[in-house]
């Protein structure tokens, strides 16, 4: 963030200097008491289980100079503590941000989707990186507060901001979107992840799509056309359209695609031109988000050759698709999160895994399915049977879900197991883990299975 005065960080919130000298310098609006920098202005963030101002006293010793506040009666504070009062502080930090954005010559990109938006935004940003100063968000801090955090980071000698945006309810996306201020937007799929407050599919596929209505007519929406729900909301977008995977309509696809034990490789290719690339990842998924990436490359001027360079560059987030060897057997961790989509499309990579004896699955529980909970962990079940794996063991919630769909689909009942956390699984695991075997761990984060990745790898993880 460039500096600003204490006035005009209360311009741009929306507040008023209420403490301090109006010229003081700010170098940063931060949320966190633990990472505070000198120079900072503190914002008093409040939420069902915090409030941000109970630690306003303490700030200007980590080295603040300034709280945003929206309780204007605050005792004990330090005499020289600049203040800026604010109706609400959430709204301020995201009004802040909004316009430090428009002060900023950058170019911004909006990645959202079901499942993969966080793969996609790393992949484009070391693509970009590749010649441009780029920043992205950090992690996947693509919330309402993660959103303008990643804004304020961005600097004025940037040129790019890839800015991931998440949500679970009805009317988030849209001002994040327009906080955001994207030239080119891209959605990763669509899927039935966090449709428990949504009435339908269709429902989360018209919110996914308020990332494409703010894209201006001289922008660009980068989509994949194997996505049936993509399709059915990309008109819905002013911009021009650049369509990527296998449908008719796309300029870009993957061909000669290989899994070896080293990962994928797969051949880009763009109307006559073709790059070769390798990808330490054996999820085929990655290749749909490698051709999204891609795409937004060549919009901003890269060639294949550099956009190639990107992609064999990425440094993915752990607990995605990770291969550990452990125990003389591979783990594949992905147990950062799941949802239906990404589940399957884990299964099918446990099944084309190379070199394995036997394919067991540790699937975890996922969240925010609401009312279709049942149903969707059953079609999870069924679909692991279908692609063949000897051996799974259901852990938390709804495991039983997944134990009836694959016993459904014909996997033997004494091959499958339940646990109530991540140490039962385990103890479960071990009891039935062999040499050679590939073993796909995955499920929400609230399951806490990298506990057992952790475990299982103990010292001979590498």
């Amino acid at each position: 963030m460039r500096s600003c005065t204490l006035e005009e960080v209360a311009l741009m919130s929306g507040g008023q200097v209420i403490k301090g000298d109006p010229a003081l310098v700010v170098n940063r609006l931060h949320t966190d008491t633990r990472t505070l920098l000198s120079g900072d202005c503190f914002v008093a963030l409040q939420g069902d289980r915090f409030d941000g101002h109970a630690f306003v006293r303490d700030v200007k010793s980590r080295g603040a100079v300034a709280a945003l506040i929206s309780h204007r009666v605050m005792p004990d504070l330090p005499d020289d503590l600049g203040l800026i009062a604010v109706p609400d502080t959430l709204e301020a930090l995201q009004r802040f941000a909004a316009t430090y954005r428009k002060l900023l010559p950058v170019r911004t990109i909006g990645v959202t989707g079901s499942s993969g938006k966080t793969s996609t935004k790393e992949m484009i940003a070391s693509i970009l990186r590749t010649r441009f100063l780029t920043k992205a968000t950090e992690g996947n801090l693509n919330t309402h507060i993660g959103v303008p955090l990643t804004l304020i980071k961005l600097e004025e000698d940037d040129q790019y901001g890839v800015v991931e945006m998440g949500m679970n309810h009805p009317g988030e996306i849209a001002p994040l979107a327009k906080m955001t201020a994207p030239e080119i937007g891209v959605i990763s799929s669509i899927g039935p992840a966090h449709i428990e407050f949504f009435e339908n599919q269709a429902a989360l596929a018209e919110e996914k799509s308020e990332l494409l209505v703010v894209l201006p007519p001289t922008g660009l929406a980068v989509l994949n056309s194997d996505d049936e729900w993509t399709r059915y909301i990309s008109h819905r977008t002013k911009a021009r359209v650049v369509w990527v995977g296998n449908g008719p309509q796309s300029t870009w696809r993957a061909e000669e695609v290989q899994i070896t034990s080293e990962g994928l490789s797969f051949k880009i290719v763009h109307g006559n031109e073709s790059v070769p690339v390798r990808l330490p990842v054996f999820n085929r998924v990655m290749i749909g988000n490698a051709l999204l990436a891609s795409a937004v490359g060549k919009a901003c001027g890269l060639s294949l050759a550099e956009i190639a360079q990107g992609l064999e560059a990425v440094k993915l987030p752990g607990a995605r698709m990770q291969v550990v060897q452990a125990r003389g057997a591979w783990i594949i961790n992905d147990a950062y999160n799941a949802n239906p989509d990404s589940m399957k499309a884990a299964l099918v990579t446990l099944k084309e895994f190379p070199g394995a004896q036997r394919r067991l699955a540790v699937l975890g529980s996922m969240g925010e399915l609401g009312r279709h909970a049942v149903e969707q962990h059953r079609t999870v079940g069924q679909f692991a049977a279908q692609q063949g794996v000897e051996f799974l063991l259901a852990v938390g919630p709804n495991a039983d879900a997944y134990c009836a769909g694959a016993i459904a689909e014909g996997l033997d009942h004494n091959k499958v197991a339940v646990a109530l956390d991540a140490e039962e699984a385990t103890a479960g695991l071990l009891a039935r883990m062999h040499e050679g075997d590939a073993v796909l761990v995955k499920g929400s984060h609230f399951m806490g299975l990298e506990k057992l990745v952790a475990a299982v790898a103990g010292k001979e993880a590498r």
